[in-house]
Protein backbone atom coordinates (compact mmCIF):
# COMPACT_ATOMS: atom_id res chain seq x y z
CA UNK A 1 0.00 0.00 0.00
CA UNK A 2 1.42 3.39 -1.00
CA UNK A 3 2.23 6.05 1.59
CA UNK A 4 -0.54 8.63 1.44
CA UNK A 5 -1.28 9.67 5.02
CA UNK A 6 1.37 10.93 7.47
CA UNK A 7 0.81 11.89 11.11
CA UNK A 8 3.34 14.19 12.80
CA UNK A 9 3.55 14.70 16.56
CA UNK A 10 4.04 18.45 16.79
CA UNK A 11 4.38 20.73 19.80
CA UNK A 12 6.56 23.46 18.34
CA UNK A 13 9.88 22.44 19.90
CA UNK A 14 13.10 21.83 17.97
CA UNK A 15 12.63 18.06 17.72
CA UNK A 16 9.06 18.30 16.43
CA UNK A 17 10.14 20.94 13.88
CA UNK A 18 12.63 18.43 12.46
CA UNK A 19 9.96 15.72 12.38
CA UNK A 20 7.64 18.05 10.45
CA UNK A 21 10.40 19.04 8.04
CA UNK A 22 11.16 15.38 7.32
CA UNK A 23 7.44 14.59 6.95
CA UNK A 24 7.05 17.34 4.35
CA UNK A 25 9.95 15.87 2.35
CA UNK A 26 8.21 12.48 2.45
CA UNK A 27 4.85 13.99 1.54
CA UNK A 28 6.37 15.73 -1.48
CA UNK A 29 7.84 12.46 -2.68
CA UNK A 30 4.81 10.25 -2.13
CA UNK A 31 2.00 12.74 -2.73
CA UNK A 32 0.83 12.29 0.86
CA UNK A 33 -1.25 14.36 3.24
CA UNK A 34 0.45 15.67 6.39
CA UNK A 35 -1.56 15.93 9.60
CA UNK A 36 -0.11 17.49 12.72
CA UNK A 37 -1.26 16.36 16.14
CA UNK A 38 -0.90 18.08 19.50
CA UNK A 39 -1.79 16.07 22.59
CA UNK A 40 -2.66 18.01 25.72
CA UNK A 41 -2.14 16.25 29.01
CA UNK A 42 -5.07 16.83 31.37
CA UNK A 43 -4.08 18.98 34.36
CA UNK A 44 -3.21 16.98 37.44
CA UNK A 45 -3.98 18.18 40.94
CA UNK A 46 -3.80 16.61 44.33
CA UNK A 47 -7.29 15.70 45.51
CA UNK A 48 -7.24 18.27 48.33
CA UNK A 49 -6.23 21.01 45.88
CA UNK A 50 -8.84 20.02 43.29
CA UNK A 51 -11.57 20.12 45.92
CA UNK A 52 -11.04 23.85 46.48
CA UNK A 53 -10.75 24.88 42.82
CA UNK A 54 -13.78 26.68 41.43
CA UNK A 55 -15.25 25.95 38.03
CA UNK A 56 -14.11 29.40 36.90
CA UNK A 57 -10.49 28.49 37.64
CA UNK A 58 -10.79 25.17 35.82
CA UNK A 59 -12.41 26.89 32.84
CA UNK A 60 -9.58 29.42 32.80
CA UNK A 61 -7.03 26.60 32.70
CA UNK A 62 -8.86 24.94 29.81
CA UNK A 63 -8.99 28.21 27.87
CA UNK A 64 -5.27 28.81 28.45
CA UNK A 65 -4.52 25.33 27.09
CA UNK A 66 -6.70 25.98 24.05
CA UNK A 67 -4.87 29.25 23.40
CA UNK A 68 -1.51 27.48 23.67
CA UNK A 69 -2.68 24.82 21.19
CA UNK A 70 -3.85 27.52 18.78
CA UNK A 71 -0.44 29.21 18.97
CA UNK A 72 1.27 25.91 18.18
CA UNK A 73 -1.04 25.37 15.21
CA UNK A 74 -0.06 28.83 13.92
CA UNK A 75 3.59 27.79 14.17
CA UNK A 76 2.78 24.52 12.36
CA UNK A 77 1.00 26.40 9.56
CA UNK A 78 3.82 28.94 9.28
CA UNK A 79 6.43 26.18 8.93
CA UNK A 80 4.45 24.57 6.13
CA UNK A 81 4.00 27.90 4.34
CA UNK A 82 7.74 28.65 4.51
CA UNK A 83 8.55 25.21 3.14
CA UNK A 84 6.53 25.82 -0.01
CA UNK A 85 4.60 22.58 0.47
CA UNK A 86 1.37 22.72 -1.53
CA UNK A 87 -0.17 19.38 -0.60
CA UNK A 88 -3.05 18.68 1.72
CA UNK A 89 -2.56 19.24 5.46
CA UNK A 90 -4.60 18.77 8.60
CA UNK A 91 -4.48 19.44 12.32
CA UNK A 92 -5.69 17.48 15.35
CA UNK A 93 -5.79 18.31 19.05
CA UNK A 94 -6.38 15.48 21.50
CA UNK A 95 -6.40 15.31 25.28
CA UNK A 96 -4.98 12.45 27.30
CA UNK A 97 -1.75 10.67 28.09
CA UNK A 98 0.47 11.65 25.13
CA UNK A 99 2.02 8.28 24.31
CA UNK A 100 -1.32 6.48 24.45
CA UNK A 101 -3.18 9.11 22.43
CA UNK A 102 -0.41 9.25 19.80
CA UNK A 103 -0.47 5.46 19.52
CA UNK A 104 -4.26 5.36 19.10
CA UNK A 105 -4.18 8.14 16.52
CA UNK A 106 -1.32 6.54 14.56
CA UNK A 107 -3.54 3.55 13.74
CA UNK A 108 -5.53 5.74 11.34
CA UNK A 109 -2.44 6.76 9.32
CA UNK A 110 0.36 5.08 7.37
CA UNK A 111 3.18 6.34 9.56
CA UNK A 112 3.74 8.39 12.70
CA UNK A 113 6.68 10.79 12.70
CA UNK A 114 8.01 12.19 15.95
CA UNK A 115 11.06 14.12 17.10
CA UNK A 116 13.87 12.47 19.01
CA UNK A 117 12.98 11.30 22.52
CA UNK A 118 15.15 13.66 24.54
CA UNK A 119 14.33 12.47 28.05
CA UNK A 120 13.98 8.70 27.82
CA UNK A 121 17.38 8.00 29.36
CA UNK A 122 17.49 10.90 31.82
CA UNK A 123 15.83 9.81 35.02
CA UNK A 124 15.96 13.32 36.49
CA UNK A 125 13.85 14.81 33.70
CA UNK A 126 10.10 14.51 33.23
CA UNK A 127 9.10 12.68 30.09
CA UNK A 128 5.92 13.43 28.20
CA UNK A 129 6.02 10.44 25.82
CA UNK A 130 7.08 6.96 26.85
CA UNK A 131 8.44 5.40 23.65
CA UNK A 132 7.86 1.87 24.95
CA UNK A 133 4.16 2.58 25.38
CA UNK A 134 3.99 4.34 22.05
CA UNK A 135 5.62 1.54 20.06
CA UNK A 136 3.83 -1.27 21.86
CA UNK A 137 0.40 0.27 21.32
CA UNK A 138 0.62 1.95 17.91
CA UNK A 139 0.49 -1.05 15.58
CA UNK A 140 2.09 1.15 12.91
CA UNK A 141 5.73 2.00 12.18
CA UNK A 142 7.15 5.11 13.82
CA UNK A 143 9.90 7.30 12.37
CA UNK A 144 12.00 9.16 14.96
CA UNK A 145 13.90 12.17 13.59
CA UNK A 146 17.00 13.51 15.39
CA UNK A 147 16.54 16.98 16.81
CA UNK A 148 19.78 18.16 15.17
CA UNK A 149 19.10 16.48 11.81
CA UNK A 150 19.91 18.46 8.68
CA UNK A 151 16.94 17.65 6.45
CA UNK A 152 17.99 17.31 2.83
CA UNK A 153 16.68 15.95 -0.43
CA UNK A 154 16.50 12.17 -0.38
CA UNK A 155 19.50 10.31 -1.80
CA UNK A 156 17.20 7.29 -2.22
CA UNK A 157 19.32 5.03 -0.05
CA UNK A 158 18.36 3.23 3.13
CA UNK A 159 19.84 0.86 5.68
CA UNK A 160 18.27 -2.04 7.56
CA UNK A 161 19.74 -3.42 10.76
CA UNK A 162 19.28 -7.13 10.08
CA UNK A 163 19.92 -9.85 12.66
CA UNK A 164 17.35 -12.41 11.54
CA UNK A 165 15.12 -11.81 14.57
CA UNK A 166 11.33 -11.57 14.56
CA UNK A 167 11.61 -7.87 15.38
CA UNK A 168 13.91 -7.18 12.42
CA UNK A 169 11.60 -9.10 10.08
CA UNK A 170 8.58 -7.14 11.31
CA UNK A 171 10.36 -3.83 10.75
CA UNK A 172 11.50 -4.86 7.28
CA UNK A 173 7.94 -5.75 6.27
CA UNK A 174 6.51 -2.55 7.73
CA UNK A 175 9.11 -0.47 5.89
CA UNK A 176 8.67 -2.08 2.46
CA UNK A 177 6.39 0.73 1.26
CA UNK A 178 9.43 3.00 1.70
CA UNK A 179 12.20 0.58 0.74
CA UNK A 180 10.56 -0.31 -2.58
CA UNK A 181 11.08 3.31 -3.66
CA UNK A 182 14.80 3.41 -2.83
CA UNK A 183 17.58 2.93 -5.36
CA UNK A 184 19.88 1.12 -2.93
CA UNK A 185 19.48 -0.66 0.36
CA UNK A 186 22.20 -1.82 2.71
CA UNK A 187 21.55 -4.80 4.95
CA UNK A 188 23.75 -4.26 7.99
CA UNK A 189 24.75 -7.73 9.15
CA UNK A 190 27.32 -9.72 11.09
CA UNK A 191 28.31 -13.33 10.64
CA UNK A 192 26.78 -14.17 13.98
CA UNK A 193 24.94 -11.90 16.35
CA UNK A 194 23.53 -12.28 19.83
CA UNK A 195 20.26 -10.38 19.99
CA UNK A 196 19.17 -8.45 23.06
CA UNK A 197 16.93 -11.33 24.13
CA UNK A 198 19.97 -13.59 24.39
CA UNK A 199 19.44 -15.65 21.23
CA UNK A 200 22.29 -16.19 18.81
CA UNK A 201 21.28 -15.66 15.18
CA UNK A 202 23.60 -16.96 12.49
CA UNK A 203 23.41 -17.39 8.71
CA UNK A 204 20.77 -19.87 7.56
CA UNK A 205 21.79 -21.93 4.49
CA UNK A 206 19.40 -21.66 1.56
CA UNK A 207 17.78 -18.46 2.74
CA UNK A 208 18.80 -15.29 0.96
CA UNK A 209 17.29 -11.95 1.96
CA UNK A 210 18.96 -10.10 -0.92
CA UNK A 211 17.17 -12.33 -3.43
CA UNK A 212 13.88 -11.87 -1.57
CA UNK A 213 14.22 -8.08 -1.80
CA UNK A 214 15.15 -8.28 -5.48
CA UNK A 215 11.78 -9.90 -6.12
CA UNK A 216 10.26 -6.71 -4.76
CA UNK A 217 12.39 -4.60 -7.08
CA UNK A 218 14.74 -3.53 -4.29
CA UNK A 219 18.47 -3.49 -5.04
CA UNK A 220 20.07 -4.66 -1.79
CA UNK A 221 23.62 -5.39 -0.73
CA UNK A 222 24.94 -6.92 2.45
CA UNK A 223 27.38 -4.86 4.49
CA UNK A 224 29.24 -6.58 7.28
CA UNK A 225 29.59 -4.28 10.27
CA UNK A 226 32.93 -3.75 11.93
CA UNK A 227 32.41 -4.75 15.57
CA UNK A 228 36.04 -4.39 16.65
CA UNK A 229 35.97 -2.34 19.83
CA UNK A 230 32.29 -1.47 19.35
CA UNK A 231 28.91 -2.66 20.50
CA UNK A 232 26.32 -3.45 17.85
CA UNK A 233 24.60 -0.11 18.39
CA UNK A 234 27.88 1.80 18.14
CA UNK A 235 28.79 -0.03 14.92
CA UNK A 236 25.43 0.84 13.34
CA UNK A 237 25.78 4.50 14.33
CA UNK A 238 29.33 4.67 12.98
CA UNK A 239 28.20 3.19 9.67
CA UNK A 240 25.30 5.65 9.40
CA UNK A 241 27.65 8.55 10.15
CA UNK A 242 29.79 7.49 7.17
CA UNK A 243 27.01 6.68 4.69
CA UNK A 244 24.16 9.03 5.75
CA UNK A 245 21.17 6.89 4.67
CA UNK A 246 17.77 8.54 4.25
CA UNK A 247 16.44 6.24 6.95
CA UNK A 248 17.63 3.41 9.18
CA UNK A 249 15.10 0.60 9.60
CA UNK A 250 15.30 -1.60 12.68
CA UNK A 251 13.16 -3.69 14.94
CA UNK A 252 12.53 -2.52 18.47
CA UNK A 253 13.82 -5.63 20.15
CA UNK A 254 14.49 -6.46 23.75
CA UNK A 255 15.64 -8.66 26.57
CA UNK A 256 12.98 -11.33 26.55
CA UNK A 257 10.52 -9.90 29.06
CA UNK A 258 7.47 -8.15 27.66
CA UNK A 259 7.94 -5.03 29.75
CA UNK A 260 11.49 -4.57 28.46
CA UNK A 261 10.79 -5.78 24.94
CA UNK A 262 11.54 -2.49 23.26
CA UNK A 263 14.70 -1.21 24.84
CA UNK A 264 17.50 -3.69 24.70
CA UNK A 265 20.98 -2.29 24.57
CA UNK A 266 21.14 -1.84 20.78
CA UNK A 267 17.83 0.02 20.49
CA UNK A 268 18.74 2.17 23.48
CA UNK A 269 22.12 3.13 22.01
CA UNK A 270 20.61 4.00 18.63
CA UNK A 271 17.85 6.20 20.02
CA UNK A 272 20.08 7.93 22.54
CA UNK A 273 22.67 8.91 19.92
CA UNK A 274 20.80 8.64 16.61
CA UNK A 275 22.31 10.56 13.69
CA UNK A 276 19.74 9.66 11.00
CA UNK A 277 15.96 9.18 11.00
CA UNK A 278 15.10 5.75 12.42
CA UNK A 279 12.04 3.71 11.48
CA UNK A 280 11.11 1.47 14.39
CA UNK A 281 8.50 -1.25 14.40
CA UNK A 282 7.36 -3.83 16.92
Amino acid sequence: MAIKDLLVAYDGNEASEKALEFALKMADKYGAMVTGIKVNSPPKFDSHVRRWMSEDILQGLREAQQEASAAIKEKFDAHIKRSGFTGETGWLVEEGQPDIMLARSARFFDLLLIGQFETIFKADRQRTVDPKELLLRAGKPVIIVPKNYNCRDFKENAAVAWDGSRFAARALTDAMQILETKKTLELLVTEEHQTDDGHVVSRMPGLNLVEHLQRHGVTAIETKLDLVGKTMGEAILAHCANTDPDVLVMGAYGRGSFSAALFGSTTRTILEHQNVPVLLSH
